[in-house]
């Protein structure tokens, strides 16, 4: 589970570098809430909140707030 959380900080921040490339996002931090046993919160202050819901099938991740990349 470690491992999955880790790779969906990953995800949040390269994505958040996609849409900001020539902002230095070299410091930038995520923080991980978890909400419920499969439902975390990605938070920073470049990309917002992002949900991710970790189940059987697979992993879902809702950003609203770069529709183009959703």
């Amino acid at each position: 589970m470690k491992k999955i959380i880790q790779w969906l900080c990953a995800v949040g921040f390269f994505t958040t570098v996609a849409m900001a490339q020539q902002q230095d996002l070299s410091k930038v931090e995520l923080k991980v809430t978890k909400v419920t046993d499969n439902i975390y919160m990605l938070s920073s202050p470049v990309a917002g909140n992002i949900g991710v819901s970790i189940g059987d099938d697979g992993v879902a991740i809702i950003d609203d707030q770069f529709a183009p990349l959703a």
